[in-house]
C-alpha cells in the first residue's frame, strides 16, 4: 500500500508541475484508464506498474523541451 499512496503523491505533485508549468499541454491531460483503480486491481502488480508508467509520462511531458 506504501508504494501505491506513493507513487499518487508523486503523481499528483507531477501534474500541478504541468498545470503551471506547461497549462495548454495540461488542457489535454487526460487520466489514464489503467490508473482508475476499481477494487479487484487497486493492489495488483499491474496496477503499481500501471501507475508508474503515468508517472514516467507525466515526467516526459514536463521535460519536453528542456536542455
Amino acid at each position: 500500500m506504501e508504494k501505491k499512496e506513493e507513487l499518487e503523491k508523486e503523481i499528483n505533485e507531477l501534474t500541478n508541475k504541468l498545470r503551471d508549468e506547461k497549462p495548454a499541454v495540461y488542457e489535454h491531460l487526460m487520466e489514464s484508464p489503467q490508473t482508475i483503480p476499481n477494487d479487484q486491481n487497486e493492489e495488483s502488480d499491474d496496477f503499481i506498474k500501471s501507475l508508474k508508467e503515468y508517472k514516467e509520462q507525466l515526467e516526459q511531458l514536463l521535460n519536453k523541451d528542456k536542455i
